[in-house]
């Protein structure tokens, strides 16, 4: 992630967003230098896709390692570039590092003053602070281009839409979310979403049902979830639709329950149910990438949770126990 230094202050660091203001105004700037010779927007450094670039829009002028910037004009930045504005090396900046933008957490202490060293690099799909122990899943749906938040500890596993900027909480601190707005550059077409009915799933279950795989079908693709924990906890909500559908139930009631009562049936703690299901998206949103929430897999409604496919196949072994809609579709048969 690209960084800056404070000329006057070197412990200071400062992380580079896509398009970032310099300059005197509270609101209206990324980096606030605090002088009335500089102009309340003096200069933009901006990702091009390929380089960082710097703009002079000043008043009083800008100036790179002493030379001073034609105004308007693009300039490409490098490592070890000492930036000044208004005045040769008093007010600016020393160029620390220079890869291209991320999207990230910021600590923030009991003051909420910003804690630019302690971050936390973002991917698509995160649970915090750690696999292991996750207390929030942060996850971006490239569908809806939309950041979400989900939080372990929640019975109903809501998805609430976060911004940038906003706070959040989790091992003990709060986290200011820095969103990276690419706008300026060409945006990628989103995946068409898939649907449910476009994904055929296989369960591959021990004989002691100790080890479950899923592996899918999207498009004649065949893909391996390969062993994972999450997987019994989906295999076990298909079941529970397969259930309903034997007694008749209409294909849009069918299987939905209260992830209490699930995770009682698993023998499991309500965060544990949660962190699976929360894994189990977030695989299914990796491995897809745009053409999927993660809703295609697990769905929720108002408390209630299910598995959302309706083509699927589980085998215990190698006999087939639940074979849901797909008696026309040829899969070869795994190893349980």
């Amino acid at each position: 992630m690209a960084t800056i230094l404070e000329l006057n202050n070197q412990q200071k660091l400062s992380y580079l967003s896509a398009y970032h203001c310099i300059g005197r105004s509270d609101t209206n700037v990324d980096s606030v230098i605090r002088a009335p010779e500089i102009s309340r927007m003096h200069a933009i450094i901006q990702w091009t896709d390929e380089h960082w670039i710097i703009r002079d829009i000043s008043s009083n002028g800008t100036w790179i390692n002493n030379e001073k910037l034609i105004k308007e004009q693009q300039h490409k930045i490098r490592i070890g570039d000492e930036i000044s504005f208004a005045q040769q090396g008093y007010y600016g900046f020393i160029v620390q590092e220079l890869s291209p933008p991320k999207n990230m957490l910021l600590a923030v202490d009991q003051s909420g003053i910003i804690i630019s060293e302690n971050a936390i690099m973002l991917s698509d799909n995160n649970l915090l602070p750690s696999e292991q122990q996750p207390e929030i899943a942060l996850f971006y749906v490239q569908s809806k281009n939309q950041w979400y938040k989900e939080f372990i500890n929640d019975v109903e596993g809501r998805a609430y839409p976060v911004a940038n900027l906003e706070r959040l909480h989790f091992a003990n601190r709060d986290w200011q979310l820095k969103l990276n707005n690419l706008s300026e550059n060409t945006i990628k077409l989103v995946k068409p979403k898939l649907l449910a009915h476009q994904i055929k799933y296989r369960f591959n279950l021990s004989q002691d049902e100790e080890n479950t795989e899923l592996n899918i079908i999207v498009d004649d693709k065949k893909l391996c979830l390969s062993n994972k924990a999450h997987h019994y906890l989906t295999l076990s909500l298909a079941r529970h639709r397969d259930d309903d559908a034997k007694k008749g139930i209409d294909e849009y009631d069918q299987g939905w329950r209260l992830p209490e009562m699930l995770a009682k049936e698993l023998g499991c703690e309500i965060t544990l149910f949660n962190t699976h299901v929360c894994r189990a998206k977030k695989q299914f949103r990796e491995m897809l990438g745009g053409a999927c929430d993660g809703d295609i897999l697990i769905e929720r409604k108002g408390k209630n949770i299910r598995f959302s496919g309706t083509y699927y196949r589980i085998y215990k072994g190698r006999e087939l126990i639940v074979n849901r809609g797909q008696d026309k579709v040829a899969l070869t048969v795994l190893h349980g």
